[in-house]
């Protein structure tokens, strides 16, 4: 007995001095502190990921970090800063690295009121049960503020779209659909306002930006066998249990923040409204044009019963493409 405690101890002890620290602070482009930044560090090697978020001073501490080479990113929500990436952090054991993280200026350009994340007025979500509707199937709908992924999987490209990638990084998105009032993206989702009306039929969601809508059909059809593609695609979806399943193909090429995508695109989305106020959403990305393998976006979206929609009309003193300022 005394020699498994024993074996047990050492292999303990062996596992911490296996272990280092990474560090720093997180500011912007002109050295000021952000903080709430979500920090992960993802094992190059196993996948395994240690996140943090940054505090009011702007430091952060990724602790007990096996011995390895990792990437270290931030995607701050919304469009004030753009993502910060970078890969072969090498961590030694018994370390504790110093890696300082600046980010870049995103496309808002320190236009106060141009990110909504960093805008909006949050109220607090109201607690209570998740209703449900006459027929017997959770209700979804509701005016909601959305989210990003805090921590979004870092999907691998192919080298196809590898290079559209980087370059849409480095020209700090002067290229993307957005700027010039197309779709933004095929995935529905960041720190806006959408509204759900939810029948038994279909599910609709009107938001704030181009194309102001989406439909999902609920009464059993198929997917066309040869659908049109669009940017948002043809959705269908079933209830599996009190999760809401969505199926999407048929899409356009584009984008899914600064990851391209291709007409092979396939979602599969989740909906659990878990209770009165947050509604959680899995979204599976799978597209074999664009990534060796699926990967997954998860987001939670939280009720708010005194906000409104307005009109949006994206065509209207749109000045983005001749300010964009991308290389």
């Amino acid at each position: 007995m005394r020699v498994v405690v024993f074996a047990m101890f050492a292999l303990s002890v062996w596992a911490q001095s296996n272990m280092g620290v990474i560090s720093g602070v997180v500011t912007d482009h002109v050295g000021a502190i952000v903080k709430g930044a979500p920090v992960q560090a993802a094992n190059m090697a196993t996948g395994a990921t240690i996140r943090r978020f940054s505090t009011a001073k702007g430091d952060y501490i990724l602790p007990k970090v096996p011995a390895g080479k990792y990437v270290v990113s931030v995607t701050m929500p919304g469009f004030s800063f753009l993502p910060f990436f970078r890969p072969d952090v090498a961590v030694q054991a018994g370390q504790t690295l110093k890696l300082n993280i600046s980010l870049p200026e995103g496309p808002s350009l320190g236009t106060l009121g141009d990110d909504p994340a960093r805008s909006r007025t949050k109220t607090p979500a109201p607690a209570g049960p998740a209703p449900r509707t006459a027929y017997g199937k959770p209700d979804l709908s509701g005016v909601w503020q959305g989210n990003d992924d805090p921590f979004p999987e870092q999907p691998e490209l192919l080298p196809a779209v590898a290079a559209r990638a980087k370059h849409m990084l480095e020209t700090e998105g002067k290229d993307h659909p957005g700027a010039r009032c197309l779709p933004p993206a095929a995935v529905v989702n960041g720190p806006f306002l959408y509204r759900i009306v939810q029948s038994r039929d279909v599910l609709l969601t009107i938001f704030e930006d181009v194309p102001g809508y989406r439909q999902v059909y609920l009464d059993g059809r198929a997917h066309p066998k040869d659908p049109n593609p669009t940017w948002l695609g043809h959705s269908t979806g079933k209830w599996e249990g009190d999760t809401l399943v969505i199926d999407t193909l048929g899409f356009n090429e584009g984008w899914i923040g600064f990851n391209p995508s291709t007409e092979k695109l396939h979602l599969t989305e989740r909906y659990r409204r878990r209770d009165l106020g947050r509604l959680d959403i899995k979204i599976e990305v799978a597209d074999p044009g664009a990534y060796a393998r699926p990967w997954t976006i998860n987001t939670t979206w939280e009720l708010d019963p005194k906000a409104e929609l307005l009109e949006y009309v994206c065509g209207e003193n749109n000045v983005d493409p001749a300010h964009m300022v991308g290389k």
